[in-house]
């Protein structure tokens, strides 16, 4: 009997759907043994380089650290790889339709070599569309592995049906096998009112023209921690930024809190009542006095509750005092001297909060994504709608 492949697709890029198939991965080792569990990332945008100097998606590297799987290579579950300047070549290509099938060809190469297993969870790119110019969108693929494919929503009630709208009737139009949704990252105030307004009636009314009836398989709230970002994460974001400290300490893989402009006299500056823990402090590189002050402040802290990083900005045109710099190295705060003004360097490090995806390093994150399914997924649901047996 072949595999049965569980395709998780979302309404964006990092709408969870890493996060989502990690939380599948958790459940599923329930029933199954590991060594019949299998996961593939038919197409993927982001890549990085392995130790051999191979490239594969970002994702992939995430899964065979927390996924569980044993003899995973990321290599070979990261079939298709839709690098920087591949559309435009695509475009431009005489025989579009070869490449088209070139690259269907990889994926079930990959899929060959998962053959024996007896559930794989594939994860899909970007929203659902990504992929289409080459033939090989959400919807494309879940067909061409005959998925019974499992959506993710944005939270919200207006939002979460504005874009339900759009993603549902694109993959109603694809006749794709979708079997449900799930609502993800809700404000816990709302949840109630997310449960009250958006049911499976609601939902097979308005898209009841699968083959199956839509299941909700569960309303996921925010979890505090999941989308903020390291400093690690922030430090790659800026192209020319340079790290003031070991980056290979723990500090700089903890997820941060808020960003905070420092932008007062110091004679103003009150830190204890503007500050909080793990919080990201962005300032200008010849602030000397007030670095000081937050360095101060920093080493007042009780073990663990003192400031998250340190960005200093407008390297084109300040230079960093070798004092400052030995400072902030010493204490251990994460740093990092950027040649952004204060204005640009917020924008990167707000971005980072906004799209921030799971990393190698983010153990501490994987184990919340393990206790966030077996609290909000509707785990009894989702085996009885898939068929899904102990082995």
């Amino acid at each position: 009997m072949p595999p049965l492949f569980i395709y998780v697709t979302g309404f964006r890029q990092h709408a969870g759907k890493t996060v989502t198939s990690l939380g599948l991965l958790s459940l599923l080792k329930q029933i199954y043994d590991p060594t019949e569990l299998g996961y593939i990332k038919p197409v993927g945008q982001e890549m990085v380089k392995g130790p051999d100097g191979s490239l594969y998606d970002k994702d992939a590297a995430v899964i065979q650290r927390f996924g569980g799987i044993p003899d995973i290579d990321p290599q070979d579950i990261s079939p298709v790889r839709l690098t920087s300047g591949f559309t435009k070549e695509f475009m431009e290509s005489k025989d579009p339709l070869s490449i088209t099938l070139s690259l269907a060809n990889d994926i079930e190469r990959a899929v060959q070599t998962m053959k024996n297993k007896k559930v794989i969870v594939a994860e899909g790119t970007g929203h659902p569309g990504v992929g289409g110019i080459v033939g090989l969108s959400n919807a494309e693929v879940s067909n061409r592995l005959k998925a019974e494919t499992v959506f993710l929503s944005g939270g919200g009630i207006g939002k979460a049906l504005d874009q339900l709208e759009v993603d549902l009737s694109y993959f109603i139009y694809k006749k794709s096998n979708v079997r449900g949704v799930i609502f993800n990252k809700i404000i816990p105030e709302k949840m109630d009112q997310t449960k009250k307004f958006l049911t499976e009636d609601y939902l097979n009314r308005m898209y009841g023209k699968f083959e199956n009836p839509l299941r909700i398989f569960g309303y996921l709230p925010t979890v505090e921690d999941l989308d903020k970002p390291s400093m690690q994460i922030i430090h790659e974001a800026f192209k020319q930024g340079e790290a003031l400290g070991d980056r290979e300490t723990a500090k700089w893989t903890r997820p941060t809190n808020q960003v905070k402009i420092i932008t007062l006299p110091e004679e103003y500056l009150n830190l204890n009542s503007y500050l909080h823990p793990a919080d990201i402090l962005i300032l200008g590189a010849g602030s000397k006095n007030r670095m000081k002050m937050i360095i101060d402040y920093h080493k007042a802290q009780p073990p663990g509750q003192g400031i998250g990083g340190i960005i200093l900005t407008c390297g084109r045109v300040t230079d960093l005092l070798d004092e400052s710099r030995r400072e902030l190295e010493d204490t251990g705060i994460p740093g990092l001297y950027v040649q952004e003004d204060t204005a640009e360097a917020e924008n990167v490090v707000r971005n980072c909060f906004e799209n921030t995806k799971l990393q190698v390093f983010d153990a501490g994150k994987a184990l919340e994504i393990e206790s966030l399914f077996q609290k909000y997924f509707d785990w009894d649901k989702f085996k009885k709608t898939l068929g899904l047996r102990k082995s």
